[in-house]
């Protein structure tokens, strides 16, 4: 609520102002008074202490003067002004120490010449007057005083006595620039309070005409205007924090509640064309609104649904509960959003399924206004999803069946044909006398192809269960992992496997990831056509939530036209009698990479030599919830 400023208390508040402007005028005159009477008195100051230095100065001559006349005459008389300038010099110091006062250089200065003047009284006049005193050593005093020892103490104490009347001289000279600012600023102070005084008199005119009589007259004028209904008008002055404002404010209540007429009109015609129960309940557990989707559901015994509106909720639907009325209605009441699954019987219809959300409706002090209700039909989106979780259990028992049958179908294969190489091992020993070389050939060629068909069975079994069962994920160090493969696959000596610094800890599932790296590595070794000094080097860059692996060796590569063709299933390059291999290598690595979300494709080696196979791998990869594939991502 917005706090109302009366116009009366602003008409005090700038007088008060133009109050405390005189105050603070008066008191800043005060200060510059204070200033101006802090430097008179320091000039003050200055002017005393000069006078000391010269009582200093007068006290030391008039010794000096009758100690000459008492070594010229040898009269006692004659030391007359000597007597009488030891006080005044004590006088003099003494009043030179309190006016200084703490002022630690001229202190110093003053201590010197002091200490330069009773060195005189000591050494030169006290001694001096001794000796006049008998006339055997009279010629003794006029040595002492002539022997320059006394000019010298003079020299002192009148150089540091000058140093003092110097500074003192000086600081009378600031302070006589302070009296005068301090002046200009009295006067500034004095005319500048006046100005200001009336420039808010002024300024109170200009506000009254701007605040008060130019508001009624606009606000009088769109009074006139919404009193015609057209509520396109603007109400000014709402946000005045006056009377004038409050009265603004109470039109625009009055034209706010205008527009609500029209607004509920259009809104009720809006929610009658909507398939789902849109309403609204108060806190008192009244019908605020009801759209026309009510009446198709229940009996309201009204013949315009908007009759029910501010009848108690219990009073409407007395034939039939306002669904979720016990506990799902007061949990929103009490300011927490719900949604929950209903069944209920629609007129003709039987009973369906609604899908109820009650979001409570705040007022800006957060309390709980209302609760807007939204009931959705969902009984057909109810019937898709009990045929898509079949589905879901038919696949998956598929799933099983196929993976059950692989395994037996491999199982029950590979019997025979052990069977068949050990007879071939068997009819060998019998015959091995009597065997041509021809024919041992084709006994080792009958071994081979044996073998071969076992290694594409058992191939053809990990095809089929690549990358299924890998949900659990660890964090993988995967250059530790490429070492520790190197160890595993045992390549030829000589051939070189880096793992490079840039490979990442990732969070993944290791086994498929194993599976991968060591097919692609294994494949490199097998193919390459110098397996004695070659190389292979495997390097990670991330991106995106990814990580891209590269496996790159420096072998005879793969042409571009048959880099597509490679990922297929038993395919291969070269005679399986040249290099031993089901081709299910690269197909098994395009199954596992795929399944955890990424990519694989191939590219060109180092150097112009070789091939790098690329693919990329999620960080955190988990399969979906019913174990279905992701979607790869898109070729580069």
């Amino acid at each position: 609520m917005m706090k109302i400023t009366g116009l009366n208390r602003s008409l005090g508040g700038a007088i008060a102002i133009i109050a405390l402007v005189a105050v603070l005028g008066s008191g800043a005159v005060l200060a510059t008074l204070g200033q101006l009477q802090s430097a008179i008195d320091a000039r003050g100051r200055s002017n005393l202490i000069i006078r000391a230095l010269d009582a200093f100065r007068v006290s030391m001559l008039n010794q000096e003067t009758g100690l000459r006349g008492y070594l010229l005459t040898g009269r006692e008389d004659s030391l007359e002004p000597y007597r009488m300038g030891k006080p005044a010099f004590e006088e003099a110091t003494e009043r030179l120490h309190a006016l200084i006062g703490e002022d630690h250089m001229r202190q110093g200065w003053l201590a010197e010449a002091e200490k330069a003047a009773r060195a005189w009284q000591a050494e030169v006049g006290e001694p001096a007057m001794r000796r006049m005193s008998d006339p055997a050593t009279r010629a003794e005093a006029v040595r002492i005083e002539g022997d320059g020892t006394g000019k010298a103490y003079f020299d002192a104490f009148r150089t540091k006595l000058q140093a003092i009347q110097d500074e003192e001289e000086r600081l009378r000279e600031v302070n006589g620039k302070r009296l005068a600012q301090a002046r200009s600023i009295a006067a500034i102070v004095s005319w500048g309070g006046t100005l200001l005084t009336l420039l808010i008199c002024a300024g109170i005119g200009v506000i009254v005409r701007r605040r008060i009589v130019a508001p009624l007259h606009r606000l009088a004028e769109a009074m006139r205007r919404l009193a015609r209904r057209d509520l396109e008008t603007e109400v000014p002055g709402t946000g005045q924090r006056d009377e004038v404002g409050a009265m603004a404010r109470a039109v625009q209540v009055f034209k706010e509640g205008l527009i609500e007429l029209n607004r509920t009109s259009l809104l009720r015609a809006t929610a009658d064309t909507l398939p789902a129960m849109v309403g609204y309940v108060d806190a008192q557990r009244r019908v605020g609104f009801l759209n026309g989707e009510f009446e198709r559901w229940f009996d309201l015994q009204v013949e315009d649904v908007s009759q029910v509106d501010g009848r108690p909720l219990a009073q409407v639907f007395a034939s039939q509960p306002f669904p979720g009325t016990g506990r799902e209605l007061e949990t929103a009441f009490a300011g927490t959003e719900t949604r929950f699954e209903h069944r209920l019987a629609r007129r003709g219809l039987g009973r369906r399924d609604l899908e109820a959300f009650y979001r409570p409706h705040l007022g800006p002090d957060g309390a709980v206004l209302g609760v807007v209700t939204l009931l959705t039909d969902i009984t057909e989106r109810k019937a898709l999803e009990r045929r898509l979780a079949l589905h879901a259990r038919d696949l998956r028992r598929t799933n099983e069946e196929l993976e059950q049958f692989a395994y037996v179908a491999s199982h029950d294969l590979k019997a025979p044909l052990r069977g068949i190489e050990n007879l071939v091992t068997w009819i060998e020993e019998d015959l091995e006398e009597v065997l041509t070389a021809d024919t041992r050939t084709n006994m080792d060629l009958l071994k081979s192809r044996v073998r071969r068909l076992e290694s594409l069975l058992d191939d053809l079994l990990a095809y089929s269960r690549a990358g299924r069962g890998d949900v659990a994920t660890e964090q993988v160090d995967t250059k530790a992992l490429v070492e520790e493969l190197v160890g595993l696959i045992s390549p030829p000596e000589g051939f070189s496997i880096v793992a490079g610094d840039g490979m990442p800890t990732l969070d993944a599932a290791r086994a498929p990831l194993t599976q991968a790296f060591q097919n692609l590595i294994g494949n490199a070794i097998k193919h390459h056509d110098h397996p004695a000094d070659g190389q292979v080097w495997v390097d990670a860059t991330s991106a995106d939530g990814m990580v891209e692996f590269t496996v790159t060796d420096d072998g005879a590569g793969i042409p571009e036209q048959f880099r597509e063709r490679v990922f297929g299933m038993f395919q291969t390059l070269k005679p399986r009698d040249e290099v031993e291999g089901s081709g299910m290598g690269l197909a098994i690595v395009k199954k596992l990479v795929e399944r955890q979300g990424g990519k694989v494709w191939l590219g060109e080696g180092r150097n112009g030599r070789g091939l790098s196979v690329h693919f990329t791998w999620p960080n955190s990869t988990k399969e979906t919830d019913d174990g279905t594939d992701r979607e790869p991502a898109a070729r580069r």
